[in-house]
């Protein structure tokens, strides 16, 4: 089906990107599973453990277990917030394109489209924001998990996955910071009246 002329599609609501949803989605569904699962996973491993093996069991624990969380709720929030995001194509599909012709209908539902629009994104730039802290803690707490214990037999082998991990960590934070501020740039260049969906 068609998409109806340039004039009316003034007042719809779209992510900046235009795939910032879809790449949102990925993350909150694929990614952030498998890393809580990793992050809990690790969590057993140290809390089975004996003292020494580990240099600092109860903090790696509690940030293992602060990432697993973090990571999801991101999923939970992910998933609210995405029954809220829906485009102008998707009206037209449901409704077809007669609904062009009722004008009242028409300007109802691009204004409940705008609604639930500023609804999905609150809650998916939280679940971002959740996922971001996930994934960052997840890396600090590798990176507690590699720091020898007092029975290692090779610590220098541990100190560098520690250390490489931990290069990889500030990276991530690095990353995440300058992605962030490249969507916001281009929110702000987008036309007056129009949401900003990149702005986690």
């Amino acid at each position: 089906m068609g998409t109806p002329p340039d004039d009316l599609t003034f007042g719809w609501q779209q992510p900046t990107p235009l795939g910032y949803g879809q790449g949102a989605k990925e993350a909150q569904f694929v990614a952030a599973p498998l890393l809580a699962a990793a992050a809990l996973g690790l969590a057993g491993v140290v809390a089975a453990a004996k003292d020494k093996v580990f240099l600092l069991p109860g903090p790696t624990l509690l940030v293992l277990v602060l990432s697993a969380m973090a990571l999801i709720y991101s999923i939970q929030l992910a998933y609210h917030a995405r029954k809220f995001l829906y485009s102008q194509q998707d009206v037209l599909d449901w409704f077809g394109a007669e609904i062009i012709d009722n004008d009242l209908l028409w300007q109802e539902l691009r204004e409940a489209q705008s609604g639930d629009y500023k609804l999905w994104e609150r809650y998916n730039n939280q679940a971002n924001r959740l996922f971001n802290w996930g994934t960052v803690l997840l890396g600090f707490g590798v990176v507690a998990a590699l720091a020898p214990g007092r029975d290692s037999s090779q610590p220098y082998w541990r100190w560098s996955a520690a250390g490489i991990v931990l290069a990889c960590t500030f990276g991530e934070i690095y990353w995440q910071r300058k992605l962030r501020r490249q969507v916001n740039i281009r929110a702000q260049r987008k036309r007056p009246g129009v949401s900003q969906g990149g702005s986690s």
